[in-house]
């Protein structure tokens, strides 16, 4: 998900500062192919560790406080808060 995460701000950065038309698009193109990685990887993760899965519920695409969010998200998720080593893969 790095690769895909840089990836991405790479061409965001590169899309600002292209002054051909034709270069952009075909930027616009491939980070719409880099953003569609990336998530396709954040949810194979996701599915494989329900913890994860739960915490990201509280958060993912949610109005108002990002940080809270995902404090209340994990607090209600672990019951208090910490997770130990609940934030592992399950193992499958």
């Amino acid at each position: 998900m790095s690769e895909e995460a840089e990836a991405i701000g790479w061409y965001v950065q590169r899309i600002a500062v292209e002054p051909d038309a034709e270069s952009r698009a075909i930027m616009h193109d491939s980070l719409g192919e880099e953003f569609k990685h990336f998530s396709m990887e954040l949810e194979f993760l996701l599915r494989r560790t329900p913890l994860w899965r739960e915490i990201a519920r509280g958060i993912l695409f949610t109005d108002g406080d990002i940080v809270q969010h995902g404090e209340a998200s994990e607090a209600a998720a672990t019951d208090d808060g910490t997770a130990g080593n609940d934030y592992g893969a399950s193992g499958r």
